[in-house]
């Protein structure tokens, strides 16, 4: 049980000795509650909770420690905490030779392409594209962060590519002219209003131009995951995060199933020839193969980055789990740093990245 004493007591300003003589105890004892040495006897927890200004639910860690805005998604704040996390991800995504194929001899651009790329960060699709394309291809990217326009712009200067970026909030953004490929990258699912996008995309293409959605379904890859953390700890399986996920759905926060449904909303949004794809790649963690290095870094820092639950058991609970769910969850990723650890360690990971693709 995790009580919320010191930190409910560092926000009224009090020191121990304070607190200990409010509640008519040593300064020890507050000590040894704050450390999880011992634990207040369930007499105190009412004064303990009237002094503090909080519920007894609050006090004992049943209840989040406060209650958190809800989480923009699609907001400049929440990405800019995510670039370092995302820029390792995206190695994750898709196999090389997969997207060389995709490109090739999937979608067969005969002669050269415009793209526009929505929120296009450091201009990654970019990157990855117009190698492939054919000569006189062009990239226009859009971000409304300016350090992410730097980047990019510095990372294409030199290059044999015209590349164009616009500094603007997408949904304000007004195209000098139509494209024939519009993209997202993991931009639908992290949008209170996708449709809204999707119209801003179909009025930036060409006639018979081509839309490319690149997003995931998080279920599939959690489905896709199995490390030896498992067998260990008896056949234990990984945590459901689904619920934490549809209460983020249900609260227009972010789709944890966008991937698989968009080919749905652009159907609902005129697009035909509508197809999908799914990424090849599965990450075997194997660190005892020195092949296979960087891959084992990548998953590593991937599946024990604790950005996300920095927060504690008020992260989970703020997600509507209750708190015997959200201490199995941060449990488990506890484990899973400490078994990533190990010379004999295994996991594999199963990308849940779709492509979907349709015509204007």
């Amino acid at each position: 049980m995790k009580l919320y004493i010191k930190e409910l007591r560092e926000e009224k300003g009090y020191t121990q000795k304070e607190l200990a003589d409010l509640m008519q105890v040593s300064f020890q004892t507050i000590s040894k509650w704050e450390t999880g040495a011992n634990y207040p006897d369930i007499t105190h927890i009412p004064k303990l909770a009237d002094i503090f200004g909080v519920s007894a639910g609050v006090l004992l860690g049943m209840e989040p420690l406060r209650e958190e805005a809800p989480v923009k998604y699609d907001s400049e704040v929440y990405w800019n905490r995510k670039r370092d996390l995302l820029k390792v991800w995206k190695r994750l995504f898709w196999n090389e030779d997969y997207f060389r194929f995709l490109v090739k001899d999937v979608w067969k651009f005969q002669g050269p392409v415009d793209i526009l790329d929505l929120g296009c960060g450091y201009g990654y699709l970019g990157s990855v594209f117009l190698p492939l394309l054919p000569k006189g291809s062009t990239y226009s990217g859009v971000e409304l962060d300016g350090g992410q326009i730097e980047e990019a712009k510095e990372y294409f200067e030199g290059k044999p590519w015209d590349c164009t970026f616009y500094q603007e909030d997408l949904y304000e953004f007004k195209p000098e002219k139509q494209y024939d490929l519009v993209v997202t990258l993991f931009l639908m699912s992290h949008l209170p209003d996708p449709k809204r996008v999707l119209r801003l995309m179909k009025d930036a293409l060409k006639p018979g131009g081509m839309i490319l959605l690149i997003d995931a379904n998080m279920e599939v890859e959690q489905a896709g995951y199995y490390s030896g953390l498992e067998r260990e700890e008896n056949g234990l399986p990984r945590p459901d995060l689904v619920p934490m996920w549809e209460y983020e759905a249900a609260h227009a926060q972010r789709d944890y199933r966008m991937g698989t449904k968009l080919p749905y909303l652009l159907k609902q949004e005129g697009f035909h020839d509508i197809q999908a794809r799914i990424s090849d790649q599965v990450v075997i963690y194997e660190p005892s193969d020195p092949a296979k290095q960087q891959r084992n870094e990548d998953l590593r820092f991937v599946y024990t980055h604790d950005d996300f639950y920095e927060e504690g058991t008020s992260y989970f609970l703020n997600r509507g789990l209750s708190l015997e769910k959200a201490n199995e969850i941060r449990e488990y990723f506890s484990r899973t740093t400490a078994y990533f650890d190990k010379p004999d360690s295994c996991a594999v990971k199963t990308s849940g990245v779709y492509f979907v693709y349709g015509k204007k």
